[in-house]
């Protein structure tokens, strides 16, 4: 069996190519960035216009959102000290007043963080 050297070489550049033109959806991608499917979307359809391509790639680059504690149903854990339970208790009053517990929650939880 014999292998055409050009044929392997220009295999290799065109995989080059198409990495290099889904870049911002790699880095994306590895950055683990919450718009991955409309950085892939802006990169396919626009990426050739060259500015679609930076964009998607400073998009991709660009800060990632974390998730607000009060949003994922979890508790923020504050410094230890009376300054640490009195900022938890705040924010536990505000989860309330918002409607995400209910008084029986944040009495419960309450009583946790004076317990502490």
């Amino acid at each position: 069996m014999v292998v055409d050297a050009s044929s392997m070489q220009s295999g290799v550049m065109k995989g080059m190519v198409i990495a290099l033109y889904f870049l911002p959806l790699i880095v994306a991608w590895l950055r683990g960035h919450h718009n991955k499917a409309s950085i892939f979307l802006l990169n396919l359809f626009l990426g050739w216009t060259v500015i679609g391509w930076i964009v998607a790639l400073i998009w991709s680059a660009s800060a990632i959102k974390k998730r607000s504690p009060t949003l994922s149903g979890e508790l923020p854990t504050s410094g230890a000290g009376k300054d640490g339970a009195y900022l938890e208790l705040e924010k536990l009053a505000e989860l309330r007043e918002r409607g995400h517990l209910t008084a029986e929650e944040f009495e419960a939880e309450k009583a946790k963080v004076l317990n502490r």
